[in-house]
Protein backbone atom coordinates (compact mmCIF):
# COMPACT_ATOMS: atom_id res chain seq x y z
CA UNK A 1 0.00 0.00 0.00
CA UNK A 2 1.09 3.18 -0.86
CA UNK A 3 2.37 4.95 2.25
CA UNK A 4 0.97 8.28 0.40
CA UNK A 5 -2.36 6.39 1.09
CA UNK A 6 -2.87 5.15 4.41
CA UNK A 7 -5.35 2.12 4.73
CA UNK A 8 -8.26 3.44 6.90
CA UNK A 9 -7.58 2.50 11.20
CA UNK A 10 -8.80 -1.04 11.87
CA UNK A 11 -9.18 -2.70 8.38
CA UNK A 12 -8.13 -6.49 8.90
CA UNK A 13 -6.06 -8.10 5.95
CA UNK A 14 -7.15 -11.53 5.37
CA UNK A 15 -5.35 -14.07 2.71
CA UNK A 16 -7.02 -17.51 3.63
CA UNK A 17 -9.87 -18.34 1.69
CA UNK A 18 -10.65 -20.87 4.23
CA UNK A 19 -11.20 -17.47 7.26
CA UNK A 20 -14.20 -17.92 9.42
CA UNK A 21 -15.45 -14.46 7.92
CA UNK A 22 -15.09 -15.60 4.64
CA UNK A 23 -16.85 -18.46 4.83
CA UNK A 24 -19.33 -16.77 6.32
CA UNK A 25 -19.38 -13.83 3.23
CA UNK A 26 -19.34 -16.92 0.83
CA UNK A 27 -22.53 -18.42 2.06
CA UNK A 28 -24.59 -15.25 2.42
CA UNK A 29 -23.48 -14.08 -1.15
CA UNK A 30 -25.28 -17.50 -2.62
CA UNK A 31 -28.13 -17.55 0.33
CA UNK A 32 -28.87 -13.90 0.04
CA UNK A 33 -28.42 -14.00 4.09
CA UNK A 34 -25.95 -15.22 7.17
CA UNK A 35 -28.14 -17.90 9.13
CA UNK A 36 -28.44 -14.29 12.05
CA UNK A 37 -30.42 -13.27 9.01
CA UNK A 38 -27.89 -10.11 8.11
CA UNK A 39 -28.62 -9.13 4.45
CA UNK A 40 -25.41 -9.89 1.74
CA UNK A 41 -24.72 -6.91 -0.10
CA UNK A 42 -22.32 -6.84 -3.61
CA UNK A 43 -20.74 -3.84 -5.35
CA UNK A 44 -20.34 -0.20 -4.61
CA UNK A 45 -24.12 0.91 -5.69
CA UNK A 46 -25.60 -0.97 -3.12
CA UNK A 47 -23.19 -0.36 -0.35
CA UNK A 48 -23.75 3.47 -1.15
CA UNK A 49 -27.44 2.89 -0.56
CA UNK A 50 -26.90 0.88 2.72
CA UNK A 51 -24.58 3.89 4.01
CA UNK A 52 -26.88 6.39 2.58
CA UNK A 53 -30.21 4.80 4.48
CA UNK A 54 -28.95 3.87 7.61
CA UNK A 55 -25.48 5.95 8.25
CA UNK A 56 -27.47 8.95 7.37
CA UNK A 57 -30.61 9.24 8.54
CA UNK A 58 -31.74 12.94 10.08
CA UNK A 59 -30.66 13.27 13.91
CA UNK A 60 -31.47 15.25 16.97
CA UNK A 61 -29.68 15.78 20.31
CA UNK A 62 -32.58 14.62 22.52
CA UNK A 63 -32.88 10.89 21.21
CA UNK A 64 -31.53 7.87 22.70
CA UNK A 65 -29.45 6.13 20.75
CA UNK A 66 -26.61 7.04 19.75
CA UNK A 67 -23.88 6.89 17.14
CA UNK A 68 -20.01 6.51 17.18
CA UNK A 69 -20.13 10.60 16.57
CA UNK A 70 -21.95 10.84 19.45
CA UNK A 71 -25.19 12.19 17.63
CA UNK A 72 -28.59 9.91 17.83
CA UNK A 73 -30.16 8.58 15.01
CA UNK A 74 -33.73 9.25 13.82
CA UNK A 75 -35.80 6.76 12.33
CA UNK A 76 -37.89 7.73 9.01
CA UNK A 77 -40.10 4.73 8.88
CA UNK A 78 -43.02 4.39 10.80
CA UNK A 79 -43.50 1.43 12.50
CA UNK A 80 -39.19 0.46 12.85
CA UNK A 81 -38.59 -1.61 16.37
CA UNK A 82 -35.29 -0.94 15.44
CA UNK A 83 -33.00 1.02 13.51
CA UNK A 84 -30.20 -0.97 10.08
CA UNK A 85 -27.15 -0.99 10.54
CA UNK A 86 -24.19 -2.12 8.28
CA UNK A 87 -21.77 -5.16 10.13
CA UNK A 88 -19.12 -6.36 8.30
CA UNK A 89 -17.71 -4.95 5.06
CA UNK A 90 -15.16 -6.99 2.54
CA UNK A 91 -13.01 -5.05 -0.38
CA UNK A 92 -10.36 -6.80 -2.76
CA UNK A 93 -6.79 -5.02 -2.18
CA UNK A 94 -6.59 -3.99 -5.82
CA UNK A 95 -10.39 -1.85 -5.60
CA UNK A 96 -9.20 -0.66 -1.51
CA UNK A 97 -8.13 2.60 -2.78
CA UNK A 98 -10.67 3.09 -5.25
CA UNK A 99 -13.83 3.07 -2.54
CA UNK A 100 -11.90 4.82 0.10
CA UNK A 101 -14.37 7.62 -0.15
CA UNK A 102 -17.11 4.99 0.27
CA UNK A 103 -15.23 3.30 3.05
CA UNK A 104 -14.59 6.51 5.22
CA UNK A 105 -18.25 6.34 5.10
CA UNK A 106 -18.49 3.91 6.84
CA UNK A 107 -20.06 3.84 10.96
CA UNK A 108 -16.70 3.14 12.88
CA UNK A 109 -18.13 -0.26 14.05
CA UNK A 110 -18.29 -1.52 11.03
CA UNK A 111 -15.45 -5.02 10.54
CA UNK A 112 -13.86 -4.07 7.61
CA UNK A 113 -11.40 -6.41 6.00
CA UNK A 114 -9.21 -6.84 2.65
CA UNK A 115 -8.53 -9.77 0.70
CA UNK A 116 -6.50 -10.83 -2.53
CA UNK A 117 -8.67 -9.95 -5.57
CA UNK A 118 -8.09 -13.71 -6.18
CA UNK A 119 -9.83 -14.95 -3.49
CA UNK A 120 -12.70 -12.39 -3.90
CA UNK A 121 -13.75 -13.59 -6.61
CA UNK A 122 -14.20 -17.19 -5.18
CA UNK A 123 -16.70 -15.23 -3.07
CA UNK A 124 -18.37 -13.39 -5.08
CA UNK A 125 -21.64 -15.02 -7.17
CA UNK A 126 -21.66 -11.88 -10.06
CA UNK A 127 -19.99 -13.01 -13.51
CA UNK A 128 -17.91 -9.65 -12.98
CA UNK A 129 -16.86 -9.28 -9.14
CA UNK A 130 -17.85 -5.69 -7.82
CA UNK A 131 -14.53 -6.12 -5.58
CA UNK A 132 -16.50 -5.04 -2.45
CA UNK A 133 -19.32 -6.49 -0.30
CA UNK A 134 -21.34 -5.81 2.85
CA UNK A 135 -23.37 -7.76 5.60
CA UNK A 136 -26.36 -5.58 6.47
CA UNK A 137 -29.14 -5.96 9.44
CA UNK A 138 -32.31 -4.80 7.79
CA UNK A 139 -34.76 -2.39 10.25
CA UNK A 140 -37.38 -4.35 11.52
CA UNK A 141 -40.79 -3.28 11.81
CA UNK A 142 -44.03 -4.17 13.29
CA UNK A 143 -46.63 -5.07 10.77
CA UNK A 144 -49.28 -3.92 12.91
CA UNK A 145 -47.93 -0.32 13.50
CA UNK A 146 -46.84 0.10 9.25
CA UNK A 147 -50.78 -0.95 8.36
CA UNK A 148 -52.07 1.58 10.81
CA UNK A 149 -50.61 4.66 9.28
CA UNK A 150 -52.59 7.42 7.65
CA UNK A 151 -53.58 6.58 3.96
CA UNK A 152 -51.12 3.42 4.13
CA UNK A 153 -50.65 1.85 0.71
CA UNK A 154 -48.86 -1.64 0.61
CA UNK A 155 -47.82 -4.00 -1.90
CA UNK A 156 -48.74 -7.57 -1.92
CA UNK A 157 -46.84 -10.47 -3.59
CA UNK A 158 -48.75 -13.89 -3.83
CA UNK A 159 -46.84 -16.66 -5.28
CA UNK A 160 -44.45 -15.02 -7.70
CA UNK A 161 -41.76 -17.20 -8.38
CA UNK A 162 -38.91 -14.97 -10.68
CA UNK A 163 -36.61 -13.15 -7.96
CA UNK A 164 -36.14 -10.51 -10.82
CA UNK A 165 -39.59 -9.45 -11.12
CA UNK A 166 -40.19 -9.46 -7.44
CA UNK A 167 -36.49 -7.33 -6.81
CA UNK A 168 -38.64 -4.67 -9.71
CA UNK A 169 -41.98 -4.95 -8.10
CA UNK A 170 -40.02 -3.91 -4.67
CA UNK A 171 -38.08 -1.16 -6.43
CA UNK A 172 -41.40 -0.05 -8.13
CA UNK A 173 -42.99 0.57 -4.50
CA UNK A 174 -40.10 2.52 -2.83
CA UNK A 175 -40.12 4.62 -5.72
CA UNK A 176 -44.15 5.35 -6.27
CA UNK A 177 -44.39 5.73 -2.34
CA UNK A 178 -45.65 2.18 -1.37
CA UNK A 179 -45.12 2.16 2.08
CA UNK A 180 -44.46 -1.23 2.40
CA UNK A 181 -43.83 -4.62 0.63
CA UNK A 182 -45.54 -7.94 1.71
CA UNK A 183 -44.88 -11.57 0.34
CA UNK A 184 -47.66 -14.51 0.63
CA UNK A 185 -45.89 -18.06 1.07
CA UNK A 186 -44.94 -19.93 -1.93
CA UNK A 187 -43.55 -16.57 -2.94
CA UNK A 188 -39.75 -16.65 -3.66
CA UNK A 189 -37.50 -14.81 -1.14
CA UNK A 190 -36.98 -10.95 -1.01
CA UNK A 191 -33.97 -11.77 0.08
CA UNK A 192 -32.79 -13.86 -3.07
CA UNK A 193 -29.67 -12.25 -4.31
CA UNK A 194 -31.37 -12.03 -7.77
CA UNK A 195 -34.00 -10.23 -5.85
CA UNK A 196 -31.94 -7.93 -3.69
CA UNK A 197 -29.88 -6.71 -7.27
CA UNK A 198 -33.38 -5.79 -8.82
CA UNK A 199 -34.45 -3.83 -5.88
CA UNK A 200 -31.37 -1.80 -6.82
CA UNK A 201 -31.61 -0.68 -3.11
CA UNK A 202 -35.07 -0.34 -2.39
CA UNK A 203 -34.77 -3.20 -0.08
CA UNK A 204 -33.06 -1.46 2.23
CA UNK A 205 -35.38 1.45 2.80
CA UNK A 206 -38.48 -0.11 2.19
CA UNK A 207 -40.42 -1.96 4.84
CA UNK A 208 -40.31 -6.21 3.81
CA UNK A 209 -42.39 -8.57 5.51
CA UNK A 210 -41.75 -12.47 3.94
CA UNK A 211 -43.67 -15.05 4.12
CA UNK A 212 -47.18 -13.29 5.72
CA UNK A 213 -50.05 -16.10 6.44
CA UNK A 214 -52.61 -14.84 4.18
CA UNK A 215 -55.64 -15.24 6.69
CA UNK A 216 -53.62 -13.30 9.27
CA UNK A 217 -52.66 -11.00 7.00
CA UNK A 218 -56.24 -10.04 5.63
CA UNK A 219 -57.29 -10.19 9.40
CA UNK A 220 -55.06 -7.47 9.82
CA UNK A 221 -55.82 -5.17 7.06
CA UNK A 222 -59.35 -5.60 7.87
CA UNK A 223 -58.83 -4.55 11.39
CA UNK A 224 -57.21 -1.48 10.46
CA UNK A 225 -59.36 -0.39 7.89
CA UNK A 226 -57.36 -1.13 4.38
CA UNK A 227 -59.19 -1.84 1.47
CA UNK A 228 -58.10 -4.79 -0.39
CA UNK A 229 -57.85 -4.58 -4.10
CA UNK A 230 -56.50 -7.42 -6.62
CA UNK A 231 -54.88 -7.16 -10.22
CA UNK A 232 -56.81 -9.17 -12.10
CA UNK A 233 -56.66 -9.42 -16.23
CA UNK A 234 -60.09 -10.70 -16.60
CA UNK A 235 -61.69 -8.28 -14.56
CA UNK A 236 -64.27 -6.68 -16.54
CA UNK A 237 -63.67 -3.29 -14.36
CA UNK A 238 -60.66 -1.16 -15.70
CA UNK A 239 -57.71 0.43 -13.41
CA UNK A 240 -59.10 3.84 -15.00
CA UNK A 241 -62.41 3.55 -13.14
CA UNK A 242 -60.82 2.91 -9.39
CA UNK A 243 -60.97 4.77 -6.71
CA UNK A 244 -57.46 3.88 -4.89
CA UNK A 245 -56.41 6.67 -2.37
CA UNK A 246 -57.19 6.12 1.44
CA UNK A 247 -55.70 2.88 3.10
CA UNK A 248 -55.23 -0.01 0.51
CA UNK A 249 -53.41 -2.90 -0.25
CA UNK A 250 -52.81 -4.28 -3.79
CA UNK A 251 -52.65 -8.31 -4.79
CA UNK A 252 -50.02 -8.98 -7.19
CA UNK A 253 -50.45 -12.37 -8.03
CA UNK A 254 -47.81 -15.27 -10.17
CA UNK A 255 -46.65 -14.51 -13.35
CA UNK A 256 -48.24 -17.23 -15.10
CA UNK A 257 -51.42 -17.94 -13.07
CA UNK A 258 -51.98 -15.02 -11.29
CA UNK A 259 -54.18 -14.76 -7.73
CA UNK A 260 -55.45 -17.83 -6.68
CA UNK A 261 -58.81 -17.84 -6.40
CA UNK A 262 -58.89 -18.08 -2.60
CA UNK A 263 -56.75 -15.69 -2.33
CA UNK A 264 -58.54 -13.24 -4.95
CA UNK A 265 -61.96 -13.29 -2.99
CA UNK A 266 -60.39 -11.63 -0.25
CA UNK A 267 -60.29 -8.47 -2.48
CA UNK A 268 -63.34 -5.99 -2.38
CA UNK A 269 -62.07 -4.82 -5.96
CA UNK A 270 -60.92 -6.93 -8.66
CA UNK A 271 -58.76 -4.18 -11.28
CA UNK A 272 -57.39 -4.89 -14.84
CA UNK A 273 -55.22 -2.86 -17.12
CA UNK A 274 -56.46 -1.77 -20.68
CA UNK A 275 -53.92 -3.62 -23.08
CA UNK A 276 -54.42 -4.27 -26.59
CA UNK A 277 -56.63 -6.69 -27.71
CA UNK A 278 -54.24 -10.11 -28.69
CA UNK A 279 -51.82 -9.38 -25.76
CA UNK A 280 -52.40 -12.49 -23.04
CA UNK A 281 -51.18 -10.39 -20.57
CA UNK A 282 -48.66 -8.04 -18.59
CA UNK A 283 -45.71 -8.91 -16.60
CA UNK A 284 -46.51 -9.14 -13.00
CA UNK A 285 -43.74 -6.71 -12.18
CA UNK A 286 -44.97 -4.02 -14.77
CA UNK A 287 -48.59 -4.75 -13.36
CA UNK A 288 -47.25 -3.73 -10.13
CA UNK A 289 -45.97 -0.96 -11.29
CA UNK A 290 -48.65 0.11 -13.51
CA UNK A 291 -51.22 0.22 -10.24
CA UNK A 292 -48.58 1.81 -8.40
CA UNK A 293 -48.32 4.78 -10.53
CA UNK A 294 -51.89 5.21 -10.82
CA UNK A 295 -52.42 4.84 -6.95
CA UNK A 296 -49.14 7.70 -6.49
CA UNK A 297 -51.40 9.98 -9.28
CA UNK A 298 -54.68 9.78 -7.45
CA UNK A 299 -52.70 10.65 -4.38
CA UNK A 300 -51.13 13.23 -5.69
CA UNK A 301 -47.59 11.90 -5.91
CA UNK A 302 -47.12 13.30 -2.22
CA UNK A 303 -44.73 10.50 -0.96
CA UNK A 304 -44.65 12.15 2.56
CA UNK A 305 -40.66 11.25 4.61
CA UNK A 306 -41.05 7.83 3.49
CA UNK A 307 -37.84 7.32 1.08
Amino acid sequence: MDDRHPSRPGIRELLSPTNSLLKVFRRALAAGVTREGWLAIEGPLLLQEAVDAFCAWPRRPDAGARDARGSSRVDPHPGAASSGSIHSVLVSRSSEEKFRALIERLPAEAEIARVPDRVFGRIALTETPQEIAALVELPRYDLAQVAAQRDVLLLVACELQDPGNLGTMMRSAQALGASAFITLPATVSPFNPKAVRSSAGAILRLPVFHRVEAGALFERLRSAGVRIVAADRRSPCSLAQADLRGPLAVLIGNEAAGLPEGIARQAALRLSVPIRAGTDSLNAATAAGIVLYEAARQRGFSYGDNG
